[in-house]
């Protein structure tokens, strides 16, 4: 990710600001001597002496001019994963009669596609790091008094102007739970899934960490690679993967690894959920306990292997020894996420409701009874998996007189008049979904409303259209759009997006039953 050390209060975390991870320098007040996005560049910062630009000196890292006015600087970057943020680096570098006083830090929750203006505009930034000093020509190591909550974006201000080399953030990988939801497998080693790095016997060359990287390395020195040994054994790596889960494929690549390569490769594999996490703490480094997940098997040098495990269980941890040494450039661990134990109770007591119980909740989701009904007589489902693929494949079989019915139980785009059909819960959610509706111009809401009659009496059914994130003159758009489609193709583009409404209120309804628990502990 980046040949700079890392500090060793961070050793253990993730770089969630990495370049590799999709990093980005969204805006900056100002970077008049030196552009924003050299905050994430890899390795340390470089001085070049007697260097000089159109502008002023050569500066390997974020630099504004200087204030003339009352205020401060400050850069957004939208992070390369999302996480719970401990702390950040915060280095200056060769910045040392131009370096600002103090800094700060704050977080937001915002979805990727979220704009600079948008970022600026929100009210919802929460500090991270309290506003505190920093010292010219030095990297700067802040440390967060308590992990932050999972944020996707940072602030970081200067007060009140000057240069910053670098910027790291580091902290724990909190992906998207539905990442694990999904249809299909996932890599439950991947960085940017939350897969780390728990134990290694040697990175000399290049860290393990690396394995666990987007994309297939650039060279030789984007991988794990360890020095020569000169004595019998392996060397290897332990992966705390992102979620319990069951093995089907491994993919083990070489490439750029050459003259280097490792002979062959040996996994095994502990589950912390049977074993217990004092348990586990204690096999790490063992070289006793393990199971085998995948035999020894031969290697070759420059070559991407597709390896398949020796029999199907949960895993947790998986050590991966490579024989006698070398370096491998990436690692990918597909298989089927497992539920958590959260996640089990809250199955538990979606299978347990009483059918009329059951049934409320679904028509909460989708306003269409044959979908509820349905739903609701598949139980008892056997995982997240199996209710968020039900929901999807029910839908599709059911047709247009559900498809109808469902769109009936929505309420117009910008009506303050919840339809017929619709309960509390999905009244709150609708509400919620269309909140950008309100703050629009009175003249778009006008417009909304006048093409939203149009539109129900050429097709018979009301507009729908999944409104979460949209802006009102982005749903005005796309109502002037459909209303020139022929009716079976817009019906089948309104039951698209009733299908992500659905799913997407599955979801609302499955984090608050998985935030409850907490909530009440904190009371």
């Amino acid at each position: 990710m980046s040949n700079a050390p890392v500090p060793a209060d961070f050793a253990h975390l993730v770089d969630l600001s990495a370049d590799a991870l999709g990093t980005f320098v969204l805006y900056a007040t100002d970077d008049y001597f030196a552009e924003k996005e050299n905050l994430l560049k890899p390795g340390a910062p470089e001085w070049r002496e007697g260097a000089y630009t159109d502008k002023g000196k050569w500066m390997d890292g974020w630099e504004s001019q200087r204030k003339r006015e009352a205020g401060h600087d400050f850069a957004i970057v939208r992070l390369g994963a999302p996480g719970r943020i401990h702390g950040a680096l915060v280095d200056t570098t060769h910045f040392k009669g131009n370096a600002p006083q103090e800094v700060t830090l704050e977080g937001l929750a915002a979805p990727d596609t979220a704009t600079p203006a948008q970022l600026n505009a929100s009210t919802e930034w929460v500090d991270v790091l309290p506003r505190q000093p920093v010292k010219p020509d030095f990297a700067n190591v802040l440390k967060a008094a308590t992990p932050s909550a999972r944020v996707t974006h940072v602030r970081l201000r200067i007060f009140p102007d000057g240069g910053v080399a670098r910027l790291r953030v580091y902290g724990e990988v909190a992906p998207d739970n539905r990442t694990f939801w999904r249809r299909g497998s996932v890599d439950l080693a991947a960085m940017e899934n939350g897969g780390t790095i728990a134990a290694v016997s040697d990175q000399f060359f290049g860290p393990p960490s690396n394995l666990l990287l987007p994309g297939r390395g650039v060279n030789m020195g984007d991988g794990w690679e360890t020095k020569r040994r000169r004595t019998p054994g392996s060397d290897w790596c332990v992966i705390r993967l992102a979620r319990r889960g069951v093995v089907e494929r491994v993919e083990l690549d070489t490439h750029f690894f050459k003259g280097n390569a490792p002979q062959a490769a040996l996994i095994e594999a502990l589950d912390e959920e049977e074993l217990g996490a004092d348990a586990v703490a204690n096999l790490l480094r063992a070289p006793k306990g393990w199971q085998a997940l995948l035999s020894k098997t031969a290697l070759v040098q420059h070559r991407r292997h597709q390896l398949e495990p020796d029999r199907p269980m949960a895993v947790t941890h998986l050590r991966v020894h490579i024989f006698p040494h070398g370096g491998v450039n990436r690692l990918r661990v597909f298989g089927t996420a497992l539920d958590s134990p959260a996640e089990r109770d809250v199955l538990e007591r979606l299978n347990a409701l009483e059918a009329d119980a059951a049934a409320k909740h679904f028509l909460a989701c989708c306003g269409a009874r044959a979908w509820a009904e349905t739903m609701t007589a598949l139980r008892p489902f056997g995982s997240m998996r199996e209710v968020f693929a039900a929901a999807e494949s029910v839908w599709w079989k059911l047709g247009t007189t559900a498809w109808l019915d469902a769109f009936a139980a929505h309420p117009r785009i910008g009506s303050k008049q919840k339809a017929k059909s619709q309960g509390a819960r999905s009244a709150a959610w609708s509400k919620g979904e269309q909140r950008r509706v309100d703050d629009a111009d009175k003249g778009v809401k006008a417009r909304l409303a006048k093409l939203n009659d149009e539109y129900f009496k050429k097709f018979g059914f009301i507009f729908i259209v999944f409104a979460s994130g949209k802006s009102a003159d982005e749903m005005l758009a796309l109502l002037e759009e459909r209303l020139s489609r022929p009716k079976k193709v817009e019906l089948e583009t309104a039951a698209v997006e009733q299908m992500k409404i659905t799913r997407l209120r599955l979801e609302k309804w499955l984090h608050a039953e998985l935030e409850e628990p907490v909530r009440r502990s904190r009371e």
